[in-house]
């Protein structure tokens, strides 16, 4: 069901900055950067926003049938997005969207969490997010090859990818019925159920975790760098990069494949087959460095995994960005990035949130997104618009995007050192007292 998902998704997604930019008559919708910006902050805010409540719910109803209404919202709701013009219908539809996501997010995730254990988890989330990157290489290459028929298809496509979905759901089964569900299945009423159980009530007890909310804080500055790879990086692509002699390479190797990735973009390469490496890098890749790294400390992995992040962007802006090739393998650095990373910080929170309540932490681990996707939205608009387009410097873009990255993996390491230390002096007053005692 993630790979089915993650087709539709990453098949809108990587060419949405494309999609609202192009002029009409290309048959875009002809959206400026700060609208565009403005959708792709919001919109995603939303989605990663609403598993905080909709995680809650998925604990409490069952899974099997929240996954049904998130099927039922999604499937129309893609199609539509090709039927509509203009900033605030696309908005609204858009929205639809982000709210079947918001449903169907934390109930897969917390669905992996439940059925491995801290023998498997690091493995079983390396698997669990290969799949992702499966929908998400696959996504974005169909609808490249469809967009050379029309815009339309990919939306049409992604509506298809949903629909099997329906068919998969009869195989799943929950993977440990909830207190609150087999309370109901019992025949008691609302009233009945323990009142730890109120919705509003385990929001409250989450949010008092001052620790996991300052994690999330600071992920979702990774987020925020993370996200401008699918919301930036296309229009650097189609407007600074030159991807000609590349695309010449591919076709003295096979002119069908060179015809297929430059459908709608003649004599360059189109942008998210550059993305595709990004996918294609973490299928290939992803499970090795999840068992190489299960060893080590999440933290340790998660500021590994940040500053190589930071080093690609480096490599966009001033490194060996202007050429095809050179583009990428800074996507190809990049993804090793998000491999260290992606997993990693899914895998601290199954190891911190307690086994009864995963739908509802993993919930708020996606509000950490929702927040960088706030903010990548916004800075992307203003920091393409101006610093890119306006000043000509899109170096310096790239540059404030390594810079972020950079504080948040000191960030991170600040976080590790407090953590430490209040470990440590959580056990040295267990052994004070243990002496008191004696």
């Amino acid at each position: 069901m993630e790979v089915f998902e993650r087709l539709a998704w990453y098949g809108f997604f990587t060419l949405s900055s494309l999609y609202m930019t192009n002029s009409v008559r290309q048959g875009g919708l002809g959206l400026s950067d700060a609208q565009r910006g403005t959708i792709q902050g919001v919109i995603p805010f939303l989605l990663y926003l609403l598993p905080v409540f909709t995680g809650a719910l998925g604990d409490r109803y069952g899974y099997k049938r929240m996954f049904l209404v998130a099927f039922a919202i999604m499937t129309p709701s893609y199609y539509l997005l090709g039927q509509v013009s203009g900033f605030w219908p696309f908005f609204v539809v858009l929205l639809l969207v982000a709210v079947g996501a918001a449903i169907f997010k934390p109930l897969v995730v917390a669905t992996v969490s439940r059925t491995t254990d801290h023998h498997n988890r690091a493995l079983g989330f390396g698997i669990f997010y290969t799949m992702v990157n499966v929908g998400g290489f696959v996504g974005p290459v169909v609808a490249g090859v469809v967009k050379g028929f029309s815009w339309d298809w990919i939306f049409s496509v992604a509506a298809c990818w949903i629909a099997v979905n329906f068919l998969l759901l009869l195989f799943y089964r929950e993977p440990c019925p909830t207190a609150p569900v087999q309370q109901l299945r019992q025949g008691k009423s609302q009233p009945d159920l323990q009142p730890e159980q109120n919705i509003f009530k385990e929001i409250v007890q989450v949010l008092r975790n001052r620790r996991f909310v300052l994690y999330l804080l600071i992920m979702s500055g990774f987020w925020t760098c993370y996200n401008q790879l699918f919301l930036t990086l296309p229009l650097y692509i189609r407007d600074y990069v030159d991807t000609a002699p590349l695309l010449a390479r591919v076709e003295a190797f096979s002119p069908t494949i060179a015809k297929s990735i430059s459908e709608g973009t003649p004599g360059k390469i189109s942008p998210e087959f550059i993305i595709a490496f990004n996918f294609a890098s973490i299928l290939s890749l992803q499970i090795a460095i999840s068992q190489l790294s299960r060893r080590l400390a999440s933290l340790h992995v998660l500021i590994s995994g940040t500053c190589v992040i930071a080093a690609s962007f480096l490599w966009m802006g001033f490194g060996p960005a202007f050429g095809g090739t050179g583009i990428v393998l800074a996507v190809v650095v990049f993804s090793v990035g998000e491999m260290l990373t992606s997993p990693k910080s899914q895998e601290y929170v199954a190891e911190c949130m307690p086994s009864t309540q995963a739908a509802l932490f993993m919930g708020y681990y996606f509000l950490s997104m929702a927040l960088g996707f706030l903010v990548a939205g916004l800075l992307s608009g203003w920091g393409y618009g101006y610093l890119a387009k306006e000043l000509g410097k899109p170096e310096w873009m790239w540059g404030g995007f390594a810079a972020l990255s950079v504080c948040c993996a000191g960030a991170l390491l600040w976080y590790r050192v407090r953590i430490l230390s209040q470990t440590l002096k959580a056990a040295d007053n267990h052994q004070f007292r243990q002496d008191l005692c004696k």
